[in-house]
């Protein structure tokens, strides 16, 4: 992740998969291995299924935030939101639509880039 005046913050999940179509792509994510002190905002999505404004979760976050995402309760970070946005601002509807994460700098902090990169080992 990077904010608008470039400072870089780096998250490490030994464990990262998705669940079948059936299942709706269930996030599953664990083992934690960020030296940071940034929290684990992404463990709240865990077991959740991905939802879009087609396929919604129960509180209609895909359709408010609009983008899809694995949503639980809305979500403290979410790396597929608006991107034309960089910097504190405040959502015309009230929803932080953003790219965010909110341990780092809040859902009011729009990130400049935001990337998830899968390995295998």
């Amino acid at each position: 992740m990077q904010d608008c005046n470039n400072m870089i913050q780096t998250l490490v999940w030994n464990h990262f998969s998705l669940g079948s179509p059936e299942s709706q792509y269930r996030l599953y994510v664990n083992g934690y291995a960020s030296s940071n002190m940034l929290l684990k905002d992404l463990c709240k999505n865990n077991g959740r299924p991905f939802s879009t404004f087609d396929r919604p979760d129960a509180d209609n976050c895909a359709l408010q935030l609009r983008t899809g995402w694995w949503y639980n309760y809305c979500t403290d970070t979410l790396p597929t939101g608006k991107y034309d946005l960089c910097g504190p601002y405040t959502p015309p509807g009230g929803f932080y639509d953003g790219l965010f994460y909110n341990d780092w700098l809040g859902r009011g902090y729009s990130l400049k880039y935001f990337r998830m990169v899968l390995a295998h080992f």
